[in-house]
């Protein structure tokens, strides 16, 4: 079950303060909602009925009845979890042995991967890979520990028989940009979201008519302001401590699951022609 009250965590840094209010009130006080109507929420968070039809719109959620529906859900759910501070001193317990250190990393990244469905909106991944299965060609765009996820994405939709352009260098990125058109896509990756070279070719993208599906952490940043689809992961908040193992899990994560739905939008014929491509790959191996 998707963590509504995850996904508000996940964004509540990124708000403007007015919607940021109303959020820090449901998360400090989460069952209150349930029995306010929205002019009260609002009244309760300081704020104004506007500003929590905007968190709502802003959490994919069809108005403030659905956002009563969801949070009740979770709120008379019993689980126990947790708490991700906690399991993160313990990862970093120095006196850890080696197997106790396997147990709290899978810990740790369990609690990522289920904040991801949380984050990853099933309608956006619906979007990007229609976007994706119509395009004539794909141009990937990324750079240091982006080049992994892009590598493998590369392979995913090379198999499905798309044309797909791909270089490491970033510059070669940029120049490559110039050359889309309006029937092709291209699929930008950067954790920050602010790299200034994948950013510039993003620019380039949509400069000369392309389309832009990105892949950031959740929140507001340059690259994902430039897109036409953003798919998001969820922020761990210890970046610099994890280094990019967890978040190359969860992009290979995620273009996995596009892969997925972009197969499962293709003809039946297209289908034999990637299992056929598939055997023959397996075959001459």
């Amino acid at each position: 079950m998707q963590s509504f009250l995850t996904l508000i965590e996940q964004i509540e840094k990124e708000l403007p303060s007015s919607e940021r209010k109303v959020a820090d009130y449901v998360l400090q006080n989460p069952s209150a909602p349930l029995f306010m109507t929205m002019t009260e929420l609002s009244a309760a968070a300081g704020s104004s009925p506007a500003i929590v039809v905007r968190l709502c719109k802003r959490l994919n959620v069809d108005g403030y009845s659905d956002f009563k529906i969801r949070l009740s859900r979770e709120v008379f759910t019993n689980e126990v979890k947790e708490e991700p501070e906690q399991v993160m001193e313990n990862f970093y317990d120095s006196g850890l042995g080696t197997s106790d250190l396997i147990v709290q990393y899978i810990k740790f990244t369990s609690k990522n991967l289920s904040n991801l469905e949380s984050v990853l909106d099933p309608k956006t991944v619906d979007e990007a890979a229609e976007m994706i299965n119509k395009a004539k060609t794909i141009l990937l765009i990324g750079q240091g520990s982006a080049e992994v996820t892009l590598s493998d994405l590369q392979y995913k939709l090379a198999r499905l028989g798309k044309n797909v352009i791909y270089a490491k260098d970033v510059n070669l990125q940029i120049a490559q940009s110039y050359s889309m058109t309006e029937d092709t896509v291209a699929f930008g990756i950067s954790y920050f979201g602010e790299d200034q070279l994948v950013n510039q070719a993003a620019k380039c993208v949509k400069e000369s008519g392309g389309k832009l599906i990105t892949l950031t952490k959740i929140g507001h940043n340059h690259l994902s302001r430039l897109a036409d689809i953003k798919l998001q992961i969820p922020a761990s908040g210890y970046e610099f401590r994890t280094g990019s193992t967890l978040t190359r899990i969860l992009q290979i994560f995620v273009t996995d699951v596009l892969y997925s739905a972009v197969l499962g939008k293709m003809s039946e014929e297209e289908k034999s022609n990637v299992l056929r491509r598939w055997n023959f790959s397996v075959t001459h191996s």
